[in-house]
């Protein structure tokens, strides 16, 4: 790839978004800055989950900045969770993202209130398929997706869509994100 980007294809507006608490206890993505930039959704899928399914893939092209994968961009009304930033020449960013949607999550205490509410993106898990006769329950699992603030217990319960789900098993070695597998049972 050239180094040299032309300011004219920089034509997308985009904010930097940040993972702040505000003061009532409430984890939200802020608005830090905005930037221009090239933003291409590709056919490619992001593995922006180390134990989930992917989301649509975004290469994007900012004039050098303080960015990481700790933050994200939204661009309109869509979220793109950063997965890898690299230098481009001495002026621009690579930026790869996967286009997600960011979902409303509240953790519960042991009385069913909310204990802390944050954004988190959800995928579906890589499962092995395993039928029991009979079938009469169904135990569904996904990917809850979260940034490195946020750590979850696993049993705990979050609310998601205004479903409840179990938190099961924690993935918290990935230096950007932390990754938990939820379920619930579901009767047929």
């Amino acid at each position: 790839m050239a180094a040299h980007i032309d300011a004219g294809r920089l034509d997308k507006p985009a904010q930097v978004l940040e993972l702040r608490e505000t003061s009532t206890g409430v984890w939200k993505w802020v608005a830090i800055r905005r930037a221009w930039a090239n933003i291409t959704l590709s056919g490619k899928t992001n593995l922006f989950s180390k134990v989930g399914v992917g989301a649509r893939d975004a290469q994007i092209i900012v004039r050098r900045q303080a960015l990481t994968p700790h933050q994200a961009l939204r661009w309109g009304e869509r979220h793109l969770l950063l997965t890898a930033v690299t230098e481009r020449g001495r002026n621009h960013l690579d930026v790869s993202a996967a286009l997600v949607n960011v979902e409303t999550v509240k953790q519960l205490d042991e009385e069913g209130n909310g204990a802390m509410i944050f954004p988190g993106v959800r995928t579906e898990k890589y499962v092995k398929h395993e039928q029991e006769w009979p079938m009469s329950v169904n135990d569904a699992v996904q990917v809850l997706v979260v940034s490195k603030p946020i750590r979850l217990r696993p049993g705990c319960l979050v609310e998601i869509g205004g479903e409840l789900w179990e938190v099961m098993t924690p993935h918290e070695l990935d230096q950007y994100k932390n990754e938990y597998e939820i379920g619930k049972r579901v009767d047929l």
